[in-house]
C-alpha cells in the first residue's frame, strides 16, 4: 500500500458528489494538511465505562450482550465553551474514554485508512489507542479510544486536532476483486459501526 500525499487528498475531497473516488470530510475547517495526513478534530460525544456490580462481561454470550451494550455511559459536551465553562473534558490519569471526531468521513473503495495519535498529544501521554484501521467504503465519524497514561489530569478541548487521518490505496488486487464481485461492496458498508456519528455501544457476535 502506498500512502496518498496531500496533493491527491485534496483532489479527491474537491470532486464532485457523484464521482465514486471522492473522499469525504466534513466539517472541512480550512484544515491544514501535513505532506501526508489530515487532522482530526475531537467531537462532542464521549463514552465512560459506569461502576458495575457484575464479575465479568462475557461479550460473546448472548445473556451478556447488553451488559456489553450498558457498560458504557454517554455524555455530551458543548461545542465552542472553553473546558472551564462546560465545553472539555478532563481525563483523569489512567483513565480512558471513547470519543467520537467531530469529522464525518466517506472512503472510496480504493482507499483505507489508519488513525494515528498526534506526536504533540503523546508528549503529555495521552494515546489514541482506537481500532485505528478504516476499511474502504466506511462512513461516518470515528471512534476514539483515548487514554490518559500520565499522573496529572488533562484537559481535551472540542474541536481541536486531537489525532491524524493516513490515507491508503487499496492494492490493485483488491480492486480487482471489488471490481468482479468477489468482495462485495454491500458487505464493507454494513459494518456494525457505519454511519456513527457517535461512539457506539460494542456489538459482539453471538
Amino acid at each position: 500500500m502506498s500512502v496518498l500525499p496531500a496533493k491527491e487528498i485534496c483532489e479527491r475531497i474537491k470532486y464532485p458528489v457523484h464521482n465514486a473516488r471522492r473522499i469525504v470530510i466534513t466539517p472541512w475547517l480550512d484544515k491544514e494538511l501535513d505532506r501526508d495526513s489530515v487532522d482530526l478534530n475531537l467531537g462532542c460525544y464521549f463514552r465512560f465505562p459506569v461502576f458495575t456490580a457484575t464479575e465479568c462481561i462475557k461479550p460473546f454470550q448472548e445473556r451478556d450482550q447488553h451488559i456489553a451494550e450498558h457498560y458504557s455511559e454517554l455524555i455530551h459536551r458543548p461545542y465552542g465553551r472553553e473546558v472551564d465553562e462546560g465545553g472539555g473534558l478532563i481525563l483523569q490519569p489512567h483513565h480512558t474514554v471513547l470519543a467520537s471526531t467531530l469529522e464525518y468521513i466517506k472512503l472510496p473503495e480504493d482507499i483505507s485508512g489508519q488513525i494515528l495519535t498526534k506526536s504533540s498529544w503523546a508528549r503529555v501521554f495521552i494515546s489514541i489507542a482506537s481500532a485505528p484501521w478504516i476499511h474502504p467504503l466506511y462512513r461516518g465519524c470515528l471512534t476514539l479510544e483515548i487514554c490518559n497514561l500520565g499522573n496529572v489530569p488533562v484537559a481535551l478541548p472540542i474541536g481541536k486536532p486531537i489525532a491524524q487521518l493516513v490515507f491508503l490505496h487499496v492494492s490493485k488486487e483488491e480492486e480487482e476483486l471489488l471490481e468482479t464481485g468477489k468482495i462485495e461492496s454491500e458487505d464493507i458498508i454494513e459494518g456494525s459501526y457505519a454511519g456513527a456519528v457517535m461512539p457506539e455501544p460494542p456489538v459482539f457476535p453471538v
